[in-house]
C-alpha cells in the first residue's frame, strides 16, 4: 500500500504572514487540526497546530500576532509513492505528521497519525462488516470457539442448523451446542480434525475443526457443519438422472419402431432390438460402421446417413427387403449449437404393421357405424309438446328460458310434480343453437340404481356378467351434440353423482370395462321436485354437484298461481285427446269454473288426466261435473258453502287482511305442515310461511 492511498490530500495550508485568526479559521471551516506554513515563495517553512494557536490565546497572544512568531519548524518529509508499511515500521512513535511530496517536491498530503488511526479503524470495521456478510451469507454452520470454549462467532447457518439464536449460542458456550471435545481437542493438539460425524438437533451432519493461530499460537476452534441431508438431495437427484435414463432406454427398447443413432462418420452409437431383427443380427459390435453391417438395410441407411448430413434435412425412404417386406426409413440430422449436424436419428417402421392397424381401423369404422344406427333410433324420440301459458307470472320464466338456450351453461328447472319441467327442458332445446341434435330424457327415479350406470354411460362387450356381445353406448353418449334432461335428479344414487360431477367439470366419459375417454358435447338440463338445498344439510345430495347444476335456476309456478292458463290448457287436451279417440267433445261452463277455483295439487299433469277421463268416459258431446273426479266437485262444493258474515264497516284493505288472516288461521288449525296448508289455500309453501309471520300466527 502507498503512501498516498492513506495520506490526508490537498492540505490546507496557511501564510507565514497570516494571523492566529487566520489559521483558527482554517481549522474551525474545515474540521483538520494543523496547517502547514509556506513563504513568499510557497515553500514550507513550518507548520502550526490547533493545540499551538490555543496555547498562544491561553498565554494572552493577540488574534492579529502572525503566524510566523509561533509556528513549529516543517515535520518530515515522504514521497506519496512510498511504501507504507515500510514507512509505519522506521517511523518513531513520537512523530505525529509528515509532509507528502510528489515527484515535483510540492506538497500533496499530511500523514497525520490521528487521521491514520481513524483511516485504519474504518479499514478494519469495513473489513469485519464484509467478513460477517460472507459468514452471514454461507449456507454451513460456522461456529468459532475461545480457548475457554465461549463462542464468539455463530452464523446464520449455525442459527438454523441448530435451531438456536447466536445470542443464546454465546449464553450456554458449548453446552447443549456441540460435544466439548470437537473444539477442546483441536486447541490441546493443535490438529485440525476433518470429516467426523455426529447428531446435533436430531440431524445427521459431517464437519471439519481446524485451530485459530494468532502470532503462532491457538486461540481458538473454528468448526464448520454441513447437513447430510443436502448431500443426501444431491445423491437422490443423481440417483433420479439415472433412473430416468434407465427409463429412457427402456422405452427406446421397448419401441416396436427400429431406432438408430449414427456421428457424422456414420458409425453406429446406438441401435435398439427392433433395428437389430430390421438387419437379420442379433447384436452389433460397439463403434461400427453402417457400412460394415452386413444387411442390405445398413446399406440404404448409410446412403442416406451422407445426404441428410450434407443437405442437414430430414429425409424418408421406402424400402422393399428381398423377402418383400416393406419397411419405411425416416433419418432426422441433430444440431449441435453452432448449427452443425453432429448425428442422425434413424426410425425403421415395418409397413406390414400398419397394414394390420388398417384392418383395425376399418374394423373400428364397421362398430363406429353399427353405433351410429342405435344412436339414430335413441334420437328418434319427437318433439312435439310446447308451453301454452297466458299467465302474466310466466312471462319471466319464458324469458329466462330464451336467454338460457343461447348459451352453454347448466339448467336446473324446479316446481312441483306436474308444471311441465320436461316440456320447459325441450322448449330451451329447441331455442338452442343444439336443436338439430338430439335430446335425450333420462328419469333418474325410473331406472333400477343397479342399472343406472351402464344405462347412463354404456358398456363395452364383455365388460360383465348378462352385458351384451357387441356392447351398447350410453344415454350420455346418444346425447352427444344435443341436450340431455335428467328428470328427477333428486333420486340419483350417491355413487352416481360423484360420476355426473365429473362429466360436468370434464366433459368426459368412459363406458363401463372400457379405457379410451369419450368426448362429449352436451349441454345438461336437470330437473326435480324436491328441496336440493335440504338434501344436501342432510348428506343425501352432494353440495358441489348442486352449485354444478345450479348454475342458471328456472322455477316454474305451480297452475293455482296462474290461474290464467287453465282455460287454454283444458282447451289444448281436449283437442289431443278428442283427435286421439276420435271423438267431439266440449267443456261446460259449470266445469271451467270448477277447474278455476280447484287447487290442483297435481298442476298441469291432473289437470291433463281429467281431461283424458272426462273424453272417455262421458257419453254426449259435452263434458260436465258428474264427468269430473268426485274430489274436483266435493271441493268446489265445499268451498261454495263458505260463508262470510260482515259485522262492521271498516277499510277494503283491512277487510281483505282480516279475511286472510282468518283463512290462514284456519287451514293452520287444519293441517299440521305448511306444505299441506299451502295445498290447502292454493299458494306456496313461502307464502304461507311469510304470511304467517306477518299475522303473527306461528
Amino acid at each position: 500500500m502507498k503512501v498516498k492511498n492513506v495520506m490526508i490530500s490537498n492540505p490546507y495550508t496557511v501564510r507565514s504572514d497570516q494571523s492566529l485568526a487566520d489559521a483558527s479559521r482554517i481549522y474551525l471551516e474545515h474540521d483538520v487540526n494543523c496547517a502547514p506554513v509556506v513563504g513568499v515563495n510557497d515553500s514550507i517553512v513550518g507548520i502550526i497546530t490547533i493545540s499551538k494557536v490555543l496555547g498562544c490565546f491561553l498565554s494572552g497572544s493577540s488574534p492579529t500576532a502572525k503566524v510566523n512568531e509561533f509556528m513549529d519548524d516543517p515535520p518530515g518529509v515522504v514521497s506519496e509513492n512510498s511504501d507504507f508499511e515500510e514507512l509505519a515500521n522506521t517511523c518513531t512513535q513520537d512523530m505525529e505528521r509528515m509532509l507528502v511530496l510528489d515527484q515535483n517536491k510540492k506538497l500533496t498530503g499530511i500523514l497525520s497519525r490521528v487521521e491514520l488511526i481513524n483511516k485504519v479503524n474504518l479499514a478494519w470495521e469495513e473489513t469485519r462488516n464484509e467478513l460477517r456478510v460472507v459468514l452471514q451469507s454461507v449456507s454451513h454452520a460456522i461456529i468459532a470457539f475461545d480457548k475457554i470454549g465461549s463462542i464468539y462467532l455463530f452464523n446464520k447457518g449455525a442459527e438454523i442448523l441448530l435451531g438456536i439464536s447466536s445470542k443464546e449460542a454465546s449464553e450456554q458456550r458449548y453446552e447443549g451446542v456441540l460435544p466439548q471435545w470437537i473444539w477442546k481437542e483441536v486447541i490441546a493438539d493443535g490438529q485440525a480434525r476433518f470429516g467426523f460425524r455426529l447428531e446435533v438437533n436430531n440431524k445427521r451432519v459431517i464437519g471439519n475443526a481446524t485451530p485459530i493461530y494468532v502470532n503462532g499460537n491457538i486461540t481458538g476452534t473454528v468448526v464448520v457443519l454441513q447437513d447430510l441431508s443436502e448431500v443426501e438431495n444431491l445423491t437422490l437427484e443423481l440417483s433420479r438422472v439415472r433412473e430416468l435414463k434407465v427409463e429412457l432406454d427402456n422405452i427406446i427398447e421397448c419401441s416396436y419402431d427400429g431406432m438408430l443413432v449414427v456421428n457424422t462418420e456414420r458409425v453406429v452409437l446406438r441401435a435398439n432390438k427392433s433395428a437389430m431383427q430390421l438387419f437379420n443380427l442379433i447384436d452389433y459390435s460397439q463403434n461400427c460402421i453402417l457400412s460394415d453391417i452386413e444387411s442390405e438395410v445398413a446399406s440404404c441407411l448409410d446412403e442416406m446417413a451422407v445426404n441428410i448430413i450434407q443437405q442437414k434435412k430430414t429425409l424418408t425412404k421406402g424400402y422393399t427387403k428381398f423377402d418383400g417386406q416393406e419397411i419405411m426409413i425416416t433419418g432426422n440430422p441433430r444440431f449441435a449449437l453452432d448449427g452443425k449436424v453432429i448425428q442422425v436419428i434413424f426410425n425403421m417402421r415395418d409397413m406390414t404393421e400398419l397394414q394390420r392397424l388398417k384392418f383395425q381401423v376399418e374394423q373400428a369404422k364397421e362398430e363406429k357405424l353399427r353405433y351410429s344406427v342405435e344412436l339414430l333410433e335413441l334420437r328418434g324420440k319427437l318433439l312435439k309438446e310446447d308451453l301454452i301459458t297466458k299467465s302474466p307470472e310466466m312471462e319471466p320464466v319464458l324469458e329466462l328460458m330464451v336467454r338460457v338456450s343461447q348459451v352453454e351453461s347448466t339448467v336446473l328447472i324446479t316446481g312441483e310434480s306436474g308444471v311441465g319441467k320436461e316440456v320447459a327442458a325441450k322448449r330451451i332445446h329447441r331455442l338452442s343453437r343444439k336443436e338439430n341434435g338430439p335430446f335425450i330424457t333420462i328419469n333418474c327415479g325410473a331406472i333400477p340404481e343397479n342399472l343406472m350406470e351402464s344405462e347412463l354411460f354404456g358398456y363395452e362387450k364383455g365388460s360383465f356378467t348378462g352385458a351384451g356381445k357387441e356392447g351398447k353406448i350410453g344415454l350420455m353418449e346418444a346425447a352427444n351434440g344435443g341436450n340431455i334432461f335428467l328428470d328427477e335428479i333428486g333420486e340419483l344414487p350417491l355413487n352416481l353423482q360423484v360420476k355426473l360431477l365429473r362429466v360436468i367439470q370434464e366433459k368426459v366419459i368412459y363406458r363401463i370395462g372400457g379405457i379410451k375417454p369419450i368426448t362429449l358435447d352436451v349441454r345438461i338440463i336437470a330437473a326435480t321436485n324436491r328441496n336440493l338445498k335440504e338434501m344436501v344439510r342432510k348428506k343425501t345430495f352432494r353440495e358441489d354437484l348442486f352449485y354444478r347444476l345450479n348454475v342458471v335456476q328456472i322455477e316454474i309456478p305451480p297452475l293455482r298461481q296462474r290461474r290464467e292458463d287453465i282455460l287454454p290448457l283444458s282447451q289444448y287436451f281436449l283437442s289431443k285427446y278428442c283427435s286421439k279417440y276420435n271423438k267431439q267433445k266440449r267443456i261446460s261452463p259449470q266445469v271451467f269454473k270448477i277447474f278455476e277455483s280447484y287447487y290442483w295439487p297435481g298442476n298441469i299433469r291432473e289437470l291433463e288426466n281429467v281431461i283424458e277421463r272426462a273424453v272417455i268416459l262421458s257419453q254426449g258431446d259435452s263434458i260436465d261435473v258428474n264427468h269430473l273426479p268426485e274430489n274436483l266437485y266435493v271441493v268446489h262444493n265445499e268451498q261454495a258453502e263458505i260463508e262470510v258474515i260482515v259485522r262492521g264497516i271498516t277499510s277494503l284493505n283491512d277487510g281483505v287482511q282480516l279475511m286472510e288472516k282468518e283463512l290462514l288461521r284456519k287451514a293452520l288449525g287444519t293441517e299440521k305442515s305448511s306444505r299441506k296448508t299451502a295445498l290447502l289455500l292454493g299458494i306456496t309453501h313461502t307464502t304461507v310461511l311469510r304470511k304467517a309471520k306477518q299475522y303473527e300466527l306461528l
